[in-house]
């Protein structure tokens, strides 16, 4: 039997795990920057940020770990095992930023106008909200080259190619 992080229904776990990891890091950014740049969302919005941030941060360290149990069978496809490696500590930094944003802007009336400091971190925010979509996209889009290039460099449209 294998682990959980190996193989899900004879699938590899990895490619199902990043799927996760694609859709709520990148929700979680649109959600940050909105609570930062609309301070009326903070309340409606703000504890749902922070737990899909918090949902794509877990799941890019389970794909980083289901990744590693992928790689043990197929290889290690550089550069993707180093953006890989990078990108659940980008979430968890990510992650940490709005958790902290959330918390204390949540606690300023919306009538008072926001202290230097918290808007010093509201920019943070938004620019680690750039920083860990970038991350993600990268990482993604090196996993899939390094799944589909070769395939895809050597066909056309309408051929399948041999098995």
């Amino acid at each position: 039997m294998s682990s959980p992080l190996d193989t899900v229904f004879g699938l590899p776990t990895h490619v199902l795990i990043v799927h996760a990891t694609v859709v709520f890091i990148p929700l979680a950014v649109i959600g940050a920057v909105l609570i930062v740049v609309r301070r009326s969302l903070i309340h409606p919005l703000g504890w749902v940020t922070v737990a899909g941030a918090g949902l794509g941060t877990a799941a890019a360290w389970l794909s980083r770990g289901s990744g590693e149990q992928l790689a043990s069978r197929v290889g290690f496809p550089e550069p993707h095992v180093e953006y890989g490696n990078a990108l659940p500590l980008h979430a968890t930094i990510f992650f940490a930023l709005v958790l902290a944003y959330w918390l204390v802007a949540r606690g300023v009336p919306g009538n008072r106008s926001r202290p230097w400091w918290l808007v010093g971190l509201g920019v943070i925010v938004i620019l680690g909200s750039f920083g860990v979509v970038l991350s993600t996209i990268i990482t993604g889009h090196s996993g899939a080259e390094a799944t589909w290039g070769a395939i895809i460099e050597n066909t056309r449209p309408g051929q399948v190619p041999p098995q």
